[in-house]
């Protein structure tokens, strides 16, 4: 009697198949993946956005601003634009984009309030890892003597050109320098892969190749890395006099 089974050869050729099958169906599902993580933080970014809106009518159109002098003795630890729009959003998770993968020290907390090398904010961002920066053009730092007064929204020559929020691997996207590796920055500075070195792009890059963005206007778009880079000083700078693209601008601390 014979016994009938599977030869090694056929063994092989099965495992073979299967594979090859893992090897074109995994990135598929793994963009699928992404595409979620994308779609999830383009509806926090829309939170965003409407948060933002209801601000500016709110304070005269008035955006918000970062300052280095926290009111915490009466109970206003708003240093940042994000904290100033939480009362409007009321969940501080929005600010953690699930695609983020930069590692960074996450607000702990310090009396009544949340704090992060040296900005406050209030205590629920206590354990956020706040990967949704703003545009210190458009909400710039007036310190503690307030040489400087918040922007208007008249000021804006486009404000449907203007970013005011978008991925970035801290609170502020300076000046765009952040934005383009948004999962490849430490520290300051950027200190992310160049593309023109034929290295990396997708990997630093927070979806897909490119950034999700809201808008001054209030309308949330994403936009792909060379989009942006192309027209980096055009995007971050709300009088659009500032024409230099992201290669230019990569490393310095903007002033507006």
């Amino acid at each position: 009697m014979k016994r009938k089974g599977f030869t090694l050869i056929e063994l092989l050729v099965v495992i073979a198949i299967i594979a090859i099958l893992a090897a074109i169906l995994f990135p598929v599902f793994s963009r699928a993946r992404e595409k979620a993580r994308q779609t999830a933080c383009l509806s926090n970014q829309k939170q965003v956005a409407n948060a933002l809106m209801m601000y500016v009518q709110d304070w005269d159109e008035t955006f918000p601003f970062i300052t280095a002098c926290p009111s915490v003795e009466q109970d206003k630890p708003n240093t940042t634009p994000q904290s100033q729009l939480h009362p409007y959003i009321k969940n501080a998770q929005v600010w953690e984009c699930p695609s983020a993968t930069t590692q960074r020290t996450r607000p702990y907390q310090r009396g009544a309030f949340s704090f992060d090398g040296g900005w406050y904010y209030p205590i629920e961002f206590v354990g956020v890892n706040i990967t949704i920066g703003c545009n210190e053009r458009l909400m710039p730092n007036l310190g503690c003597t307030w040489w400087g007064r918040p922007l208007k929204m008249a000021t804006l020559v486009a404000p449907a050109e203007t970013v005011a929020f978008c991925d970035a691997p801290m609170f502020s996207g300076c000046g765009g320098a952040r934005v383009i590796f948004a999962n490849g920055c430490c520290g300051g500075l950027c200190c992310a892969p160049d593309p023109t070195r034929n290295r990396s792009v997708s990997r630093n890059t927070r979806h897909s190749g490119g950034d999700n963005i809201v808008f001054a206007d209030g309308h949330v778009k994403w936009l792909e890395w060379s989009v942006i880079a192309n027209n980096c000083g055009q995007l971050f700078d709300p009088r659009k006099q500032d024409r230099r693209t992201w290669f230019e601008v990569r490393g310095l601390n903007w002033a507006p």
